[in-house]
């Protein structure tokens, strides 16, 4: 008897055991069938379903959540038509409770697949920052869609998607954002990744600021790291703000907000030992996307890179070991490309926000534009298998890759104009293009990234050019000289910054017209032409001719004319304005037969 009653109390203890196991359970299934193989993950342990679909796992259940990372070749089942539902929220924190939480998935053919990436929207309801998104940004996604046709689309925004200060001032906080989204029609799955002033500012400095101040987020939106597949591409979203929230001695706060609002850029060892985990599972051929907000690399004045993130280096050695890693990242309403040496294999893309400055040079002049000269945009990601192609997409200037200046009306500007006059003497820091040299030619690339060709030609001479560390004009006078004219002073918030992808070069006149060749990554061949002196004025752009490479003649048109222009140049009889970087129309740096080949291929293809 004594021994059955031990047997007996084993099998207790052994039941417990196996509960507090299988304390979180379910089944992913598609088309009411298991799906083998998919990871399924509480933000500390992951575990894989079985051949039936069905997962177990011993939770702690801290983060209050369980997701799964969506495989390849599926689609999570999505609510209001774009927020995907890959996670659930757990029905309770106490780990001696199990609960079960199932999934279904859609098959879909995503090995080809588009995704949008943006950054920054700064919804808050002000500013008519609301309106402005639904004609920029929401129009852009849905013309997207409409070009995608029936291929698979995606897009993800990279944090910042509200504005902390503002969730109780101006009664707009993430449900807001989220009801707004669905409000709008959002036309395409929306992966969101947490920015800083995505954290509640209620939650007052202590131990655990951190883990509360994303509470709302994970309530509201969704985790905020996780990880999924589309296609062949393996896409992780990491939180990299530490957030503090320190109130100052002296300082006052708003209501609703603790403190000052601030943080360290970091990424949680919790989140560092799951990325370990979840990058496990991946396949080092698989291409890999990191999304963050902050980015773990700064550009410096001399086109350097310099760790951001307390634990760059930490994560760049996990991710180093995969072929081919992308991170993608906003924060800085700028854009910029990182490479850093130590790291040969990971590319770093910051990519400029889709707010502009805050949407204020948007109130005041209308224009669109971030503090570096970008135009307010997104990059579009195009996918084939393992193959990734990018660009980055002005959301209102069209496909529009690069503005150009002619520094001679730009110096009479700042030589004549009584509020930039003004404002260089209030801010003596200011760059003072009243001084530059006669016949400077100024090129903002708004995308520039490492290996680029960027060729600057006057009239047909092509020039010696640089890149140069400085304010981008433009955004002066889309947001400092009309912002300090009506008010006598600027935000030093929204103020014109250096650009680390403007080009300089000397030209020899101030009368003949300039071309510019942009040639990116993928061989892509961009070309604009200024007539001198060129307007320096808020509709400059609408004054510059946007070429098509092998439009050699520059008429509109490819035919037969343009074929022969390159003939002619190659047996010398050509007097073109610039001809050789016309004629180069596969932009290798000759113009030969492959060239007239070239314009005959688009004059079939139209």
């Amino acid at each position: 008897m004594k021994r059955i009653i031990q047997l007996a109390m084993a099998l207790v203890l052994l039941g417990t055991a196996m509960a507090a196991a299988q304390n979180l359970s379910g089944t992913i299934t598609c088309e009411g069938h298991g799906v083998a193989g998919v990871a399924v993950s509480d933000g500390y342990t992951i575990v894989l379903t079985d051949a039936d679909g069905h997962y177990a796992m011993t939770s702690n259940k801290r983060n209050g959540y369980v997701f799964y990372t969506l495989p390849g070749g599926y689609e999570p089942m999505l609510a209001d038509g774009f927020n995907p539902r890959f996670w659930a929220p757990l029905d309770t924190r106490d780990a001696s409770v199990h609960e079960v939480h199932d999934f279904t998935l859609r098959r879909v053919d995503n090995e080809r697949h588009i995704v949008i990436i943006g950054a920054d929207t700064h919804l808050a309801r002000r500013s008519s920052d609301r309106a402005y998104f639904k004609k920029g940004l929401i129009a852009n996604l849905n013309d997207e869609v409409e070009r995608a046709g029936s291929g698979a689309i995606y897009s993800i925004l990279l944090g910042d998607l509200t504005w902390d200060v503002f969730w109780t001032q101006n009664d707009y906080n993430l449900g807001d954002f989220m009801a707004d989204m669905a409000h709008f029609n959002y036309p395409m799955t929306l992966w969101p990744v947490i920015g800083n002033h995505d954290h509640d500012p209620s939650i007052p400095a202590g131990d655990n600021t951190d883990e509360e101040s994303v509470a709302a987020w994970r309530d509201i939106v969704c985790p905020n790291y996780y990880s999924f597949n589309l296609g062949k591409v393996h896409y992780v979203v990491l939180d990299d703000i530490v957030y503090l929230n320190i109130a100052y001695p002296g300082e006052s706060y708003s209501e609703g907000v603790a403190g000052s609002r601030n943080y360290r850029g970091a990424i949680t060892n919790e989140q560092i030992q799951w990325l370990r985990k979840d990058l496990a599972l991946v396949d080092h051929a698989t291409p890999v996307v990191v999304c963050l907000h902050i980015p773990a690399w700064s550009i410096t004045s001399n086109f350097n890179y310099s760790a951001r993130l307390d634990n760059t280096y930490t994560l760049c050695s996990i991710l180093n070991d995969y072929d081919e890693v992308h991170i993608v990242s906003g924060h800085n309403h700028c854009n910029y490309t990182a490479e850093p040496a130590a790291y040969p294999h990971i590319t770093e893309h910051n990519i400029a926000a889709t707010c502009g400055s805050l949407w204020q040079s948007a109130v005041i002049t209308g224009h669109h534009i971030c503090q570096d000269g970008s135009p307010a945009g997104y990059m579009r990601w195009t996918i084939n298998g393992t193959r990734l192609q990018w660009a980055f997409k002005p959301i209102h200037e069209g496909e529009r890759q690069m503005r150009v200046y002619d520094m001679n009306t730009v110096r009479d500007f700042y030589r004549t104009n009584a509020t930039i006059k003004a404002i260089l003497n209030e801010y003596p820091s200011r760059v003072n293009y009243g001084n530059i040299a006669d016949n400077t030619l100024m090129v903002n690339v708004y995308a520039f990234a490492p290996g680029w060709q960027v060729t600057i030609c006057e009239g047909d001479s092509i020039l010696p050019s640089q890149r140069v560390y400085t304010e981008d004009p433009y955004h002066t006078l889309a947001y400092d000289v009309p912002r300090y004219a009506t008010a006598g002073y600027y935000s030093t918030y929204y103020i014109t910054t250096n650009s680390t992808h403007l080009f300089k070069a000397q030209a020899a006149t101030a009368t003949k017209p300039v071309t510019v060749r942009v040639v990116d990554t993928f061989g892509n061949v961009y070309l604009h032409r200024i007539a001198r002196p060129h307007h320096y004025n808020l509709d400059m752009e609408g004054k510059e001719t946007l070429l098509v490479p092998g439009d050699v003649n520059g008429d509109g048109e490819i035919n037969i004319a343009d074929i022969n222009a390159v003939v002619a140049l190659l047996i010398g009889t050509s007097s073109q304005s610039c001809p050789l970087l016309l004629a180069d129309v596969n932009a290798d740096g000759e113009v030969n037969i492959a060239d007239v080949n070239k314009i005959i291929d688009s004059i079939l293809k139209n």
